[in-house]
Formats: C-alpha cells, structure tokens, sequence
C-alpha cells in the first residue's frame, strides 16, 4: 500500500497548495505594503500545485507503484504538506482574527497583517523549491526508466531527418557564436522572453542576409542546452539537399525531442506507425509535437530553435509552418518556446501577419546603430589581436592600430558578416603576410564611401582580386574561367559535395579543384579531409556571384543558367556511365529496401551517382527556368535517351534511397515542360505520360522492394506500355514471357484508401494539386493527386460529410454536415478557423461564389 501512500501524500499538496493560492489574493486586496511578498508566494505555490498535479496524474496511473523513486519521496512530500499547511494556518489566523478586524474589513479599513517578513517569504520559496525540484527529478527519473522498453523499442530510424540541420552537428561545428562581449543585451532579453511564463510562444528576429542571425541562432541554442532548456533545433540552409525541405522539420525535431524528452516516446511511436512522417505538415506538427508534448507535464521551458526560416523551399510551406508554430500555446502542460531567425522575405512576413499578436518580434536594424558598431568593433579587436598573436614575428608592435580598426567597423556597419570575412581573409594563409592583407581591406574604403561598391562587394572583393592581381590579360582570363568552372557549381549545388565527389561529377582533376580553392578560405570551408563537403560560410557568397545586376560590374559573375545547364548535362553522363541493374548486388529479387543497410547503398552508390539520381532534374528546370526559350526539351534529346535508357535503373536508386515517391512529381515536372514543345517532343511527352502511370501502378511494390521494377512491375504493366515495350529487356533474367496481361492501362490512375466508412462528396482545389473528401466517418481527407498520398485528415463535425468546397483561391475549404453546420478549414493547415449555424436539417451542399466572400449552402 505504500504506492497508495504516496499518491494520497501528493493529492494532500494539491488540495494545500490550492487552498494557498485563494488565500494570497484577499491579502493581496488588502494588504498594501508587501504585495510583492504576496505575488510571490502565490506564483510559486501555483507552480508547486501543477507539478503536483502532474506528479498526481502519473502516480495514480496504471504503472504508479512501479514508479520506485517516486514512491520513495513520502518524507519530501510530508514535508512539502507541513510546510503548506503551516502557512496556510497563519494566513487563515490573521484572516480570522475576530469581529473587530471582520467589521474594520467591512468598512473598507485595512485590518491586515501580512504574517510573513520578505526574509521569511524568500527562506518559504527555497524550502518549497527544493521539495519541487526534489520530486520532479524522481518523477523525471521514474519516467525515463519506464519507458527505456518503449524508447528501445521505438524505430527512430523511421523518422526521416535533415541530416546536419542540428545546432551541434558535425555540419555546424565550426560555425562561429557570439563573443561573450557583444550581443549582450538581445541575449539577454531572449533569455527573459525565454524564462517568461507569460511570454508569447515565438521570438521572431529578423534582419538582412549578413547582420549575424545565425551566429546569434547558435549562441542562443548552445546557452539554452546549457541550461537543459533546449528540446531541439533546425538551421535551414539552402544548397544542403534536406536542409532546405519543410517536410523534414517537424520529423527532425521530434527525433531530437524524444532523445530529450524519452517521455514522449510512446506517442511518436503511434505517429510512426500510422506513417505521419510521410502526412502533411499540419498532421506532422500535431501527431509529432503538439500531442506528445501534451500528455507530460513539466515545470521548465522546453526551447526549439529554428534558423533561417528564409532559406526553406516553397513559399506556401514557409507560411504554413508560421501558422503551425502559432499554435504552441495550446500546449498547458508545458511552457514550449520558439526562437526563429530569417531574412524579412515577403512570404515571411505575410506569415507573421496573419499571425499578429502570437509571437514577439525584433528586427536587426531596430537595434540602435551604436550598439551594433560597438559589438562589430569589439570583434574586430579581438579577433585582430588573436591573429597578432598568431603571427607575432611578422607583425608591428602596433598593428592593426585603432584607426584601422575604426574604419573597417565603419566598412562592416551593419553587416557582421564583413567583419567575419575580413578576419579570415587576414588570418588565410597565403602570399601576402597579415598586415598586408589587411592593408588591401583598407583600400576598399574610398571606394565603398564614393558608393561604387555595396557592401558585399566590400565584403568580397578584397578575397577574389587576390585571385588576377599582377596577372596577364590572358593569364587573367584563365583564373576567371577556371573559377566560374569550379565555384559556379558549388554555389549552385543543391547539395554540398566533397572535393573528390565534385571533381568526379565536373569531369575535373581533383588536385586542379583543391588548387584552385587553397586561395578561397575565407569564403569557403573547406575542409582537409578528402570526403567532406565544401561549403558556403554564408549564403550572401553566392547572392554576390548570381546577382544579375551585377553582371557587367562583378568580373567573377556566376552565370546561374549557364551552370544549372551544365550539371544537368554532367549529371546525365555520370548517371549513364554508373546506373545498371541491381547495383547494390542485392541478387534476391524479393529482399526489401528495409533489409539494406546504408554502407550497401553507399558503397555501390559513390556521393556524386547519388547526387546525380536526385537533382539531375532540378538542375534541368532551373536552367529551363532562366534560358527561357533558349532551352529545349525534345524527342531523342539528352533527357529522352537517358529515361528510354536507364529509366528503370534510375527508379531502382530512388527505391535505394528511399525517394521512390518523389519520381511522379520529378516525371510530371519534365512532362510539363516537353508539352511547352509539343512539336519537337510528342514521342517524349508519350514516354513520360506511359512512365507516370508505371509508377503510379507499381509504386507500392517497387517502393518496398527495389528489384521488383524489374519483376512484377514489368510483368503486370499492359502489352502495349511505352515503358515495357522499350525497358523488357531488362527483366529479371527467369522471366521469359508473360500471359493474360491486359492491352492497355486502366482508365484510373489510382485508387485512394483511408476513409473508415462512405464517401459522400469529393472536390479538387483550384490548381488541381489537391483533392478534398468527405466521407459517413466524419472526417475531411486532403490527398496529393500527384502520388495519391494522403496529406491529412480534418476532424470536428459530428455527423457524416455530406459536401465540401475550395475557394476560388484554394485558401479554404468549406464542408457540409449531418450535424447541420459547415465548417471553414484553413487548406493548407488544416485549422478550423469557423463554424456556421442556422440550417435545421442536413447541409447536403456548398458553393463558393466567384470572388470568394461568400458561400452559399443547401440542406
């Protein structure tokens, strides 16, 4: 009976602690000079009682007597209930003191004492703080060792992440913080904001590309995981493949949750296997984040960090992860805070609008100017002292002087990231010794001033006219077109490579490369070891090559077309050269993808095949995009010679990597594209449409085992399929013929499941990318028509979906019920923003009218 013990002992606290409370407000009304003491009291036995409710919740749950520390804190907790019921005895007794302060209170005569000194009520604090300190770690502790089965047994794997997207990630390591002498008030005050119970649930910094968001994204991370405040993080980083995908974020921040909080294991684990990875971003954040956090109680902040919101694909996903983030308050049991960082882009900021009064916001640029240049001038000192030191037989007793250190902070004002470039550029080893790199810095000045030059060319220049400087025209000539070769792809890359990877892929000598970058350290990192990515410092690089404006001023101007179209190209060789039938080895037709480990794929599939396999078609549109017209799609071209030739091989390494679902909406895009040139691409735009329904038919099978392309796939597609007629060939070796297949493709395309009972009425949205059912079940379900996945599932009426209705801007979404209500959804959240009544029968019908202000409905 001691378990019972222990959770009576807790219920005690509870009823105490709530009693206090009351108490504390009618001295509070009373009581003028010690209203603090009060407020104080009050506020820290409210928090007492709901971790003592939550402790109460779990202690009289199912597996309440296994908890053993818990069980074991009977001593803490009666003396947790002494020390209540003592001050709820002494407030009571001043409260009650007889007739004389009972008819003083009555005529509105302050009568009361406050029975405690502010010494007493800080020693009261400590005491209870400690007691609460004492039985949330055993519950912590408790917990954890409860659910270590669960946590074993929870696939985490399943969770598909942004590798790298981590503050402490192997990618983000060497990326700088703060120094401890600058951006001491901003960090300062989103500690508070932290701290505040009180506090919206979003911190927004904002400011333009270089002003140091991120070094202050990492500062703030790495302080809140010293404090245990950090739950999980997420830098966005465009060029760096997953980093730059919405869909990845809620997954990747309900890994990194769960290893904080093994708590929340038993819930992720249901989202898991009901495949909500996969859902749409509104069913990720709620079944992944929202739900979890809402079955634990804890008493201390739980911080997510996300930086680089900017940097993420897709406008409408941007703003759908604002509206989703906004909804973190709705989370009682735990005090979630998130900080967010980003350029103010349109989509951005139209995100934060339609959320106003949900978050806490502050741009850069409202920072005072003489701050800034007094933390930029305080980094410069210290960095420029710490390459002094460095070089101390080189330089003068002097350098770098503060009049020079005057005018580079002048320079930078307000980009940190002038300041940043600068100082490794003069600690880059090289030609010149750092005094006179420095020097060459400084003669960029007149030239800023006189504004011929902006701030990044200030910021860049001084590194790359190292590059031509004393060079022939010729020789000079060569430079430019040896970097334009190498970097324009690099900065282009939608994912870094490594050295050796990048040569492989470029048709280039490695040592040529590695050349070529020894003089771009102060740009680039670039790091020693052969296999490791080359990656930009700084995103403002590449906005400096590719800016169009820029095109006859900037010598070293990326021509962003010319290289899309060049990897394109180069991606199609190297995938032709690499790409054949089973080239993992797996020789087992019926092994599945699960069964693969990833050394298998990665040792038959080197970095670039890789690469090539996912991006070959993005670097296709891309160059599409900005050659316009000059760019042709056509029969017997490049493209269609690869797919008529390596179509299956291709599908087979997306299985391998487990993105086989993404090749519908990759052969759909070069489709859309051919049927711009219907006259040069007809037998293309055939293929393409003949290799959609491949997939759409076989995807299952060939998603779960990579060979079956070539077996079932093969086997059960029509007779007269452009794909099996063309890739039959390449059947697996057994299969000789096949009988009783019929002609041609069915006239679905696919077949959606998911509904639990009728569907009742069904509609696409405007730019025919979504399609909305209603069904006898209750529920709304969003589906991708691209691949028939289902996005998710809207829930709230309480009789059958009779009717739904996008708006003409596919912004809403309207449905019909039994119940005699429609409800308005936000399409791309899922969020139910209104409910309206008045019908006193079934709404069997709805209609938004052209403009989209009003709807009308039928019952």
């Amino acid at each position: 009976m001691e378990g019972l013990g222990a959770a009576a002992s807790v219920i005690a606290v509870v009823e105490l602690a709530a009693k206090v409370g009351p108490l504390c407000l009618e001295y509070s009304s009373a009581v003028k000079n010690a209203r603090s003491d009060i407020e104080r009291l009050k506020k820290h036995t409210d928090s007492l009682k709901t971790t003592a409710k939550g402790a109460q919740k779990v202690l009289q749950g199912p597996h309440g007597a296994r908890l053993e520390t818990s069980q074991k804190l009977r001593e803490t907790l009666d003396n947790t209930h002494s020390q209540l019921d003592n001050i709820s005895t002494k407030l009571e007794a001043k409260l009650h003191t007889g007739r004389t302060a009972s008819a003083m209170r009555r005529m509105g005569l302050r009568a009361l004492k406050w029975p405690f000194e502010s010494k007493d009520v800080d020693k009261i604090i400590a005491n209870l703080q400690r007691d609460q300190d004492a039985f949330t770690a055993a519950l912590q502790i408790d917990q954890a060792a409860e659910l270590l089965e669960i946590h074993s047994k929870i696939d985490l794997t399943m969770l598909p992440v942004a590798s790298g997207a981590a503050f402490d990630s192997h990618a983000e390591e060497h990326n700088a913080q703060c120094h401890p002498d600058t951006r001491t008030e901003l960090l300062q005050r989103i500690q508070e904001w932290a701290n505040d119970a009180q506090a919206e649930s979003i911190f927004w910094l904002n400011g333009m590309a270089g002003t140091g968001k991120s070094t202050i994204s990492r500062t703030v991370a790495t302080s809140f995981a010293e404090k245990g405040l950090l739950g999980a993080s997420f830098f966005f980083k465009r060029g760096e493949g997953d980093r730059g995908k919405a869909s990845l974020v809620f997954p990747t921040i309900a890994r990194q949750l769960v290893h904080k909080i093994p708590a929340l294991a038993p819930s992720v684990r249901k989202a898991i296997d009901a495949d909500v990875p996969k859902k749409a971003l509104r069913e990720q954040f709620e079944k992944l984040i929202l739900h979890p956090l809402g079955t634990i109680q804890l008493t201390t902040a739980i911080a997510i960090v996300i930086d680089a919101l900017d940097e993420c694909e897709g406008d409408e996903d941007v703003k759908t992860i604002i509206a989703l983030l906004a909804q973190a308050n709705v989370v009682r049991s735990v005090h979630l805070r998130i900080f967010i960082t980003s350029r103010p882009e349109l989509p951005i900021r139209l995100g934060f609008k339609d959320v106003q009064g949900k978050y806490q916001g502050l741009a850069l640029h409202q920072i005072p100017e003489q701050i800034v240049k007094q933390d930029i001038s305080t980094f410069l000192t210290n960095e420029l002292a710490r390459i002094k030191n460095k070089y101390s037989r080189q330089m003068p007793l002097d350098w770098p002087g503060e009049n020079n250190i005057r005018i580079l902070t002048e320079m930078a004002v307000p980009l940190f990231i002038f300041a940043a470039t600068v100082c490794r550029f003069v600690d880059d080893k090289g030609r010149l010794n750092p005094a006179k790199r420095l020097k060459t810095v400084l003669e960029y000045r007149t030239a800023t001033c006189n504004s011929r030059l902006d701030k990044l060319d200030a910021t860049y220049l001084p590194v790359l006219d190292q590059l031509t400087y004393g060079r022939t025209d010729q020789d000079k000539a060569d430079v430019l077109a040896e970097f334009q070769n190498v970097v324009g792809p690099i900065v282009i890359l939608a994912q870094p490579l490594s050295v050796r990877s990048l040569a492989r892929l470029l048709g280039l000598e490695a040592e040529d490369i590695r050349a070529l970058l020894n003089s771009l350290h102060s740009v680039l990192d670039i790091p020693s070891e052969d296999d490791a990515p080359v990656r930009l410092f700084h995103l403002s690089f590449r906005d400096f090559l590719v800016d169009p404006a820029k095109r006859t001023t900037n010598e070293f101007w990326i021509d962003e077309a010319k290289y899309h179209k060049m990897l394109e190209e180069r991606c199609i060789q190297v995938m032709g050269l690499h790409l054949r039938r089973d080239i993992c080895g797996l020789k087992d037709p019926g092994k599945l993808r699960s069964e693969v480990d990833q050394q298998t794929v990665n040792a038959s599939l080197p970095p670039e095949v890789q690469y090539a396999c996912q991006y070959w078609v993005h670097h296709l549109m891309e160059s599409h995009r900005l050659m316009e017209s000059r760019y042709k799609i056509e029969d017997n071209g490049p493209v269609h010679t690869f797919l008529t030739g390596h179509l299956l091989h291709w599908l087979e390494v997306l299985s391998l990597q487990g993105r086989l679902s993404e090749a519908v909406l990759l052969l759909g895009t070069l489709l859309h594209a051919a049927q711009l040139q219907p006259d040069t691409a007809s037998n293309l735009i055939e293929f393409l449409k003949d290799a959609e329904k491949f997939i759409r038919g076989h995807g299952s099978i060939m998603e779960r085992a990579p060979l079956q392309i070539y077996g079932s796939a093969l086997i059960f597609s029509p007779i007269l399929s452009k794909v099996k007629k063309q890739q039959w060939e390449k059947r697996l070796s057994f299969i000789k013929s096949a009988a009783g297949i019929r002609d041609r493709w069915s006239a679905y395309q696919q077949t959606l499941e998911g509904h639990r009972d009728s569907v009742r009425a069904v509609a696409f949205s405007p730019d025919g990318k979504t399609l909305a059912s209603g069904s006898d079940d209750r529920t709304i379900r969003l589906w991708d028509t691209a691949t028939g996945t289902h996005q998710q599932t809207l829930e709230g009426h309480s009789g059958s979906v009779w009717a739904v209705a996008f708006s003409p801007d596919g912004k809403t979404l309207a449905s019909g019920s039994d119940d005699e209500t429609i409800r308005l959804w936000d399409a791309a959240t899922g969020t139910h923003q209104q409910t309206l009544q008045g019908h006193s029968g079934h709404v069997t019908a709805v209609a938004f009218s052209p403009d989209g202000k009003t709807l009308a409905s039928g019952a």
